[in-house]
């Protein structure tokens, strides 16, 4: 269905090139998304009390858009050109980033846990009125093997 040599191809031609996106690939497979700030305070939330913990909703939305467009297989890294910046400040702004998508991710595996539980519930579920419906199948009327039947499919 998907010619593999042309994928390749346009794997090769994205390498190294600006993409219409915003970001650029380098020769290890790193996606970089260059973000560009006229001041330090630009980058953090307005609400921050002394300091910047919490990123701008805009540059989380930047963010959001620029690595959706950048394929699964690739690293990304993230260059912050922030004028008049220490390195202290540059710190910061590495870490605030890193907490915003540390809480992003345990988020995702919270959500990821709890469906894995409630699947391996309806599995057991399910699994129960298949074996009610192989039991009973000879015994009890054609409505009630139906809604068995139902359920079982419905569940699994």
């Amino acid at each position: 269905m998907f010619d593999k040599g042309r994928i390749k191809k346009y794997k090769k031609q994205l390498h190294l090139k600006p993409n219409n996106d915003g970001f650029v690939c380098d020769d290890e497979n790193r996606a970089i998304i260059n973000v560009g700030a006229e001041n330090y305070d630009d980058i953090f939330s307005p609400y921050c009390y002394k300091g910047g913990d919490t990123l701008s909703s805009n540059l989380v939305e930047y963010l959001q858009q620029k690595s959706n467009a950048i394929p699964i297989d690739y690293d990304l890294t993230i260059r912050f050109h922030v004028k008049n910046a220490s390195e202290e400040k540059r710190k910061e702004i590495e870490l605030a980033v890193r907490e915003n998508y540390q809480s992003e991710i345990l988020g995702i595996d919270k959500r990821m846990n709890r469906a894995t539980i409630f699947s391996i519930i309806f599995l057991f579920i399910g699994i129960l009125f298949c074996t009610t419906y192989l039991l009973v199948s000879n015994i009890v009327v054609q409505p009630v093997k139906y809604i068995l039947d139902l359920l079982s499919w419905v569940f699994l």
